[in-house]
Protein backbone atom coordinates (compact mmCIF):
# COMPACT_ATOMS: atom_id res chain seq x y z
CA UNK A 1 0.00 0.00 0.00
CA UNK A 2 2.50 2.72 1.01
CA UNK A 3 4.24 1.70 -2.51
CA UNK A 4 0.83 2.99 -4.60
CA UNK A 5 1.24 6.18 -2.18
CA UNK A 6 4.65 6.88 -3.56
CA UNK A 7 4.26 6.48 -7.39
CA UNK A 8 1.30 8.58 -6.87
CA UNK A 9 3.21 10.85 -5.19
CA UNK A 10 5.30 10.91 -7.69
CA UNK A 11 3.26 11.68 -10.53
CA UNK A 12 1.71 14.55 -8.91
CA UNK A 13 5.12 15.70 -8.57
CA UNK A 14 6.46 14.97 -12.22
CA UNK A 15 3.74 15.42 -14.58
CA UNK A 16 3.06 18.79 -15.41
CA UNK A 17 -0.62 20.13 -15.12
CA UNK A 18 -1.08 17.42 -12.32
CA UNK A 19 -2.83 14.61 -12.15
CA UNK A 20 -5.91 12.49 -11.55
CA UNK A 21 -9.03 15.31 -10.15
CA UNK A 22 -6.45 17.86 -9.27
CA UNK A 23 -5.91 18.12 -12.93
CA UNK A 24 -9.65 18.04 -13.89
CA UNK A 25 -9.82 21.21 -11.78
CA UNK A 26 -7.45 23.12 -13.92
CA UNK A 27 -10.17 23.68 -16.27
CA UNK A 28 -12.04 25.81 -14.10
CA UNK A 29 -9.56 28.07 -13.73
CA UNK A 30 -11.06 31.71 -14.74
CA UNK A 31 -8.74 33.69 -16.89
CA UNK A 32 -11.30 36.71 -16.85
CA UNK A 33 -12.01 36.65 -13.10
CA UNK A 34 -11.20 39.69 -10.55
CA UNK A 35 -11.64 39.14 -7.06
CA UNK A 36 -12.53 42.42 -5.76
CA UNK A 37 -15.23 42.58 -8.61
CA UNK A 38 -16.81 39.39 -9.05
CA UNK A 39 -16.35 37.83 -5.41
CA UNK A 40 -19.41 37.17 -3.58
CA UNK A 41 -21.91 39.74 -1.40
CA UNK A 42 -20.88 37.77 2.11
CA UNK A 43 -17.05 38.64 1.34
CA UNK A 44 -17.66 42.29 1.74
CA UNK A 45 -18.21 41.31 5.16
CA UNK A 46 -16.09 38.49 5.68
CA UNK A 47 -12.31 39.80 4.65
CA UNK A 48 -9.59 39.93 5.72
CA UNK A 49 -9.33 40.11 9.39
CA UNK A 50 -13.15 41.82 9.08
CA UNK A 51 -16.43 40.30 10.26
CA UNK A 52 -15.14 38.73 13.89
CA UNK A 53 -17.58 39.67 17.09
CA UNK A 54 -16.23 41.63 19.34
CA UNK A 55 -16.60 39.91 22.81
CA UNK A 56 -14.57 36.94 23.71
CA UNK A 57 -16.69 33.65 24.86
CA UNK A 58 -13.75 33.17 27.47
CA UNK A 59 -10.42 32.79 25.76
CA UNK A 60 -12.01 31.96 21.95
CA UNK A 61 -13.18 34.42 19.63
CA UNK A 62 -15.80 33.77 16.79
CA UNK A 63 -17.02 35.22 13.54
CA UNK A 64 -19.57 37.69 13.95
CA UNK A 65 -22.62 35.70 11.16
CA UNK A 66 -25.87 36.75 11.22
CA UNK A 67 -27.19 32.47 10.90
CA UNK A 68 -25.94 29.74 10.01
CA UNK A 69 -26.40 30.41 6.68
CA UNK A 70 -24.60 33.09 6.21
CA UNK A 71 -21.82 30.79 7.64
CA UNK A 72 -22.40 28.08 5.40
CA UNK A 73 -22.53 30.83 2.12
CA UNK A 74 -18.93 32.31 3.65
CA UNK A 75 -17.47 28.92 3.85
CA UNK A 76 -18.44 27.88 0.43
CA UNK A 77 -16.54 30.80 -0.97
CA UNK A 78 -13.19 29.42 -0.14
CA UNK A 79 -12.76 26.61 -2.42
CA UNK A 80 -14.96 28.89 -5.32
CA UNK A 81 -12.32 31.28 -5.16
CA UNK A 82 -9.49 28.47 -5.53
CA UNK A 83 -11.38 26.98 -8.41
CA UNK A 84 -11.28 30.46 -9.95
CA UNK A 85 -8.39 32.28 -8.94
CA UNK A 86 -6.18 29.35 -9.75
CA UNK A 87 -8.13 26.07 -11.05
CA UNK A 88 -7.32 24.34 -7.94
CA UNK A 89 -4.33 23.58 -5.93
CA UNK A 90 -0.88 23.23 -7.31
CA UNK A 91 1.19 20.37 -7.70
CA UNK A 92 3.52 21.76 -4.93
CA UNK A 93 0.79 22.01 -2.62
CA UNK A 94 -1.03 19.04 -3.53
CA UNK A 95 2.32 17.01 -2.98
CA UNK A 96 2.99 18.79 0.40
CA UNK A 97 -0.28 17.83 1.90
CA UNK A 98 0.23 14.13 0.72
CA UNK A 99 2.96 13.64 2.49
CA UNK A 100 1.58 15.72 5.46
CA UNK A 101 -1.30 13.37 5.68
CA UNK A 102 0.97 10.69 4.82
CA UNK A 103 2.62 11.06 8.35
CA UNK A 104 -0.77 11.14 10.11
CA UNK A 105 -2.02 8.20 8.71
CA UNK A 106 0.82 5.46 8.51
CA UNK A 107 -0.28 4.05 11.39
CA UNK A 108 -3.95 3.97 11.56
CA UNK A 109 -3.79 0.12 10.56
CA UNK A 110 -2.59 -0.56 14.29
CA UNK A 111 -5.45 0.93 15.84
CA UNK A 112 -8.27 0.24 13.37
CA UNK A 113 -9.01 -2.59 10.35
CA UNK A 114 -8.60 -1.08 6.95
CA UNK A 115 -11.98 -1.50 6.26
CA UNK A 116 -12.81 0.74 8.85
CA UNK A 117 -15.27 3.71 7.80
CA UNK A 118 -13.24 7.33 8.07
CA UNK A 119 -15.12 10.23 7.41
CA UNK A 120 -12.85 12.97 6.51
CA UNK A 121 -14.72 16.37 7.65
CA UNK A 122 -14.01 19.40 5.52
CA UNK A 123 -11.84 17.55 3.37
CA UNK A 124 -12.57 20.34 0.18
CA UNK A 125 -11.08 18.49 -2.64
CA UNK A 126 -10.33 15.15 -0.99
CA UNK A 127 -5.98 14.90 -0.95
CA UNK A 128 -6.43 13.58 2.52
CA UNK A 129 -9.31 10.93 1.55
CA UNK A 130 -7.06 9.98 -1.88
CA UNK A 131 -3.69 9.09 0.91
CA UNK A 132 -6.16 6.82 2.70
CA UNK A 133 -7.18 5.17 -0.02
CA UNK A 134 -3.97 4.85 -0.88
CA UNK A 135 -2.72 3.62 2.20
CA UNK A 136 -5.36 0.44 1.81
CA UNK A 137 -8.85 2.54 3.96
CA UNK A 138 -11.28 1.73 0.88
CA UNK A 139 -13.92 2.86 2.97
CA UNK A 140 -12.34 6.46 3.49
CA UNK A 141 -14.42 9.50 2.18
CA UNK A 142 -15.02 13.30 2.84
CA UNK A 143 -17.70 15.52 2.91
CA UNK A 144 -18.12 19.72 2.76
CA UNK A 145 -20.10 22.07 1.94
CA UNK A 146 -18.14 22.55 -1.18
CA UNK A 147 -16.97 19.68 -2.78
CA UNK A 148 -16.16 21.00 -6.18
CA UNK A 149 -17.47 19.57 -9.17
CA UNK A 150 -17.58 15.75 -10.29
CA UNK A 151 -15.24 14.71 -6.74
CA UNK A 152 -14.41 11.15 -6.18
CA UNK A 153 -13.04 11.57 -2.69
CA UNK A 154 -15.33 14.32 -1.29
CA UNK A 155 -19.20 14.12 -0.82
CA UNK A 156 -21.79 17.16 -0.05
CA UNK A 157 -22.11 17.77 3.91
CA UNK A 158 -21.79 19.66 7.43
CA UNK A 159 -19.40 18.53 9.66
CA UNK A 160 -21.57 20.15 12.20
CA UNK A 161 -24.57 18.37 11.07
CA UNK A 162 -23.04 14.74 10.18
CA UNK A 163 -25.57 12.18 8.48
CA UNK A 164 -23.87 9.76 10.19
CA UNK A 165 -25.77 7.26 12.48
CA UNK A 166 -24.84 7.42 16.35
CA UNK A 167 -21.67 5.20 16.68
CA UNK A 168 -20.71 4.15 13.08
CA UNK A 169 -17.55 5.79 12.22
CA UNK A 170 -14.34 4.18 13.23
CA UNK A 171 -12.68 7.73 12.54
CA UNK A 172 -13.11 11.39 12.06
CA UNK A 173 -10.42 13.44 10.56
CA UNK A 174 -10.56 17.27 10.26
CA UNK A 175 -7.51 20.24 10.19
CA UNK A 176 -10.48 22.59 9.85
CA UNK A 177 -11.45 22.92 13.76
CA UNK A 178 -10.71 26.89 13.13
CA UNK A 179 -13.77 26.54 10.54
CA UNK A 180 -16.38 26.02 12.98
CA UNK A 181 -19.58 27.72 13.96
CA UNK A 182 -19.46 26.51 17.56
CA UNK A 183 -16.74 23.84 19.16
CA UNK A 184 -19.01 22.66 21.81
CA UNK A 185 -21.30 21.15 19.01
CA UNK A 186 -18.59 20.49 16.64
CA UNK A 187 -17.03 18.17 19.29
CA UNK A 188 -20.85 16.80 20.28
CA UNK A 189 -21.32 15.69 16.70
CA UNK A 190 -18.18 14.24 16.78
CA UNK A 191 -18.33 12.34 19.83
CA UNK A 192 -22.14 10.76 18.76
CA UNK A 193 -21.21 9.91 15.32
CA UNK A 194 -17.70 7.10 16.17
CA UNK A 195 -17.93 4.03 17.23
CA UNK A 196 -17.70 3.19 21.44
CA UNK A 197 -13.78 3.77 22.05
CA UNK A 198 -13.64 4.71 18.22
CA UNK A 199 -11.26 7.85 17.26
CA UNK A 200 -10.81 11.38 16.40
CA UNK A 201 -8.20 13.24 14.74
CA UNK A 202 -7.30 16.75 14.68
CA UNK A 203 -4.76 18.93 13.05
CA UNK A 204 -4.45 22.06 14.44
CA UNK A 205 -3.35 25.24 12.37
CA UNK A 206 -0.30 26.64 15.22
CA UNK A 207 -1.52 30.47 13.64
CA UNK A 208 -4.49 30.60 14.75
CA UNK A 209 -4.05 32.33 17.75
CA UNK A 210 -2.30 35.22 16.57
CA UNK A 211 -4.13 35.50 12.89
CA UNK A 212 -7.89 35.69 12.23
CA UNK A 213 -7.59 35.18 8.75
CA UNK A 214 -10.48 35.52 5.66
CA UNK A 215 -11.98 32.09 6.27
CA UNK A 216 -11.06 31.31 9.94
CA UNK A 217 -14.35 31.05 11.94
CA UNK A 218 -12.88 30.75 15.34
CA UNK A 219 -9.49 31.14 17.33
CA UNK A 220 -8.17 31.02 20.94
CA UNK A 221 -5.55 32.14 22.77
CA UNK A 222 -3.64 28.85 23.55
CA UNK A 223 -4.04 25.02 21.76
CA UNK A 224 -4.49 24.23 25.70
CA UNK A 225 -8.26 26.25 25.81
CA UNK A 226 -9.14 23.63 23.04
CA UNK A 227 -7.80 20.73 24.90
CA UNK A 228 -10.49 21.49 27.74
CA UNK A 229 -13.36 21.75 25.48
CA UNK A 230 -12.23 18.32 23.70
CA UNK A 231 -11.82 16.33 26.50
CA UNK A 232 -15.92 17.11 27.65
CA UNK A 233 -16.84 14.85 24.66
CA UNK A 234 -13.32 12.22 24.41
CA UNK A 235 -12.35 10.15 27.20
CA UNK A 236 -8.63 10.60 26.26
CA UNK A 237 -5.56 11.64 24.18
CA UNK A 238 -4.19 8.82 22.59
CA UNK A 239 -1.13 11.00 20.83
CA UNK A 240 -0.42 14.34 20.65
CA UNK A 241 2.58 15.36 18.31
CA UNK A 242 3.98 18.92 16.90
CA UNK A 243 5.09 19.65 13.63
CA UNK A 244 5.97 22.69 11.91
CA UNK A 245 3.04 25.17 11.92
CA UNK A 246 0.77 21.85 13.08
CA UNK A 247 0.15 20.40 15.99
CA UNK A 248 -2.33 17.28 15.93
CA UNK A 249 -3.70 14.98 18.51
CA UNK A 250 -5.55 11.75 18.44
CA UNK A 251 -8.63 10.97 20.53
CA UNK A 252 -10.60 8.04 21.62
CA UNK A 253 -14.29 8.23 22.20
CA UNK A 254 -16.11 7.67 25.16
CA UNK A 255 -17.67 3.68 25.63
CA UNK A 256 -21.36 4.33 24.70
CA UNK A 257 -22.69 4.21 28.69
CA UNK A 258 -20.44 7.22 29.28
CA UNK A 259 -22.19 9.57 26.32
CA UNK A 260 -25.19 12.35 27.08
Amino acid sequence: MKLKFWFKTALYLLIPGGYGYPRYLRRYYDSVYVHERDKHAVRKKHHGTEGWKEQKNGNVAYRDYNDYAEYVTHQQQKFEEILRIEGGFSNKVIVSYRLKFYRRFKLLHQLIPRTACIVCAGARQGTEVEVLRDLGFSNAYGIDLNPGPENPFVRWGDFMHMDNKTSSVDLVYTNCVDHVFNLNEFFAEHARVIKPDGYVLYDLSLDVKSSRGSFETVCWESEEDIFLIMLRYFKMIVRLENEEGWKWILLRGKKLENRE
